[in-house]
């Protein structure tokens, strides 16, 4: 028995230094390298070893949409690189925890996306603009229907119709940012703010905890942020 402890410890341990490698070099490969080079890097440290690749193909491909479109910089390699961990964590049955750590990838997916979106498109000058905002409302829907399945909740059609509902009202909300005079910073934080938000109060639902109390401390926790970030902000383009 305490031999096959040390081995699990043992192999864990290996596990965990490899996914740290692998994390690092996808940080650094699309930093340094060019993106062809850094995509076949990634899809390369994806598919080997190659162990249910489809479980987490739209996080990976939202990964590299947001590779893409992020500004290069050390701070955004790190970002990558540690949703890289993530990602490949969860996929590889390396970490444990995994609704946490899902929770936690799903995140920093939503917050390069809505930055690199808010970065290029800061209001409506352009006609494409809703139409890559409806991309990033679908993002929301595929991101959360994959948490969703962590909550025991067997209706399938409900998860899915909240999933969309979700996805709705995220792109509304990002179109209706895009209309504030403020730099693509906060549009991106007050958005980031309404995704968790939505995402955690959705999950409680369908996890049947929604109530009164719970309502109420998600308002007011999205209430006093966002005030306390609008006062700051400098308003106008």
């Amino acid at each position: 028995m305490p031999l096959d402890i040390i081995r699990r410890a043992t192999k864990t341990a290996f596990s965990m230094r490899v996914l740290l490698i692998k994390s690092l070099i996808f940080g650094l490969s699309w930093l340094i390298l060019p993106f062809w080079a850094f995509l076949a890097v990634s899809i390369y440290f994806y598919l080997v070893p190659f162990f249910q690749p489809f479980k987490l193909l739209v996080p990976f491909i939202l990964t590299l949409a947001a590779a893409l479109i992020v500004p290069h910089s050390f701070w955004f390699a790190v970002f990558l690189g540690v949703l890289f961990f993530y990602l490949l964590g969860i996929k590889n049955l390396i970490l444990i925890n995994r609704f946490d750590n899902h929770q936690m990838m799903v995140f920093l997916i939503m917050f390069l996306v809505f930055f690199g979106f808010f970065l290029h498109f800061q209001n409506w000058q352009r006609w494409i603009v809703s139409l890559i905002s409806l991309g990033v409302g679908l993002s929301f829907f595929f991101l959360f229907d994959e948490l969703a399945d962590y909550v025991k909740e067997k209706d399938e059609p409900k998860k899915i119709f909240i999933s969309g509902l979700g996805s709705f009202l995220l792109w509304q909300v990002a179109m209706a940012v895009l209309f504030l005079p403020l730099n693509y910073f906060y549009q991106t934080a007050l958005l980031f703010l309404f995704s968790v938000i939505l995402a955690d109060f959705l999950l409680e639902y369908l996890g049947g905890k929604i109530n009164r109390r719970k309502i109420l401390w998600d308002f007011s926790i999205f209430f006093v942020i966002a005030v306390v970030m609008l006062a700051s902000a400098n308003w106008g383009f």
